[in-house]
């Protein structure tokens, strides 16, 4: 999962989402500015400035600060998709539908598949984080735990 699948085309991420992480993002650099800038590392200001998402800041300012060439090894870096394949304990994986970070297509299904200790759960609510359950404000994680944890130990 890749904080750049936030600029995909949906409403939800594009206008929503991730345009408002976006600007908060830039509005506490601008504001920090001075600070910043008296660091060692190179940054471009007016690229930093003009970021139209979350891939253009993480190019101009996240990337560099964390000494990455790029947001694109900066993603990689931070995806669990390379370490599924070395989990050996049962493991359950629950992504919601309704994740304006993280939707289906940041899921890594088939990485999942192949390891049979991993369980993938996907729900048509929940947010991000497992806070909330469709409509309601009732938090949808600890049930799915419970209810994990109940088979897991029905297999023991």
């Amino acid at each position: 999962m890749t904080v750049s699948r936030m600029s995909q085309p949906t409403f939800k991420n594009r206008y929503l989402y991730a345009a408002a992480l976006t600007r908060s993002l830039i509005a506490m650099f601008t504001s920090n500015q001075k600070a910043i800038m008296a660091g060692d590392i190179e940054l471009d200001v007016n690229a930093i400035r003009t970021a139209r998402n979350m891939t253009e800041f993480n190019e101009a300012y996240t990337a560099k600060v964390f000494g990455f060439e790029s947001a694109k090894e900066l993603n990689m870096s931070g995806s669990c998709v390379q370490h599924i394949k070395n989990i050996h304990i049962p493991m359950l994986f629950i992504n919601a539908l309704d994740d304006p970070m993280c939707y289906k297509q940041t899921i890594p299904i088939d990485e999942i598949k192949q390891n049979p200790n991993l369980v993938l759960a996907i729900t048509r609510h929940g947010g991000h984080l497992a806070y909330f359950g469709g409509t309601g404000l009732a938090p949808w994680l600890p049930p799915q735990l419970t209810q994990f944890v109940g088979a897991m130990l029905e297999w023991v």
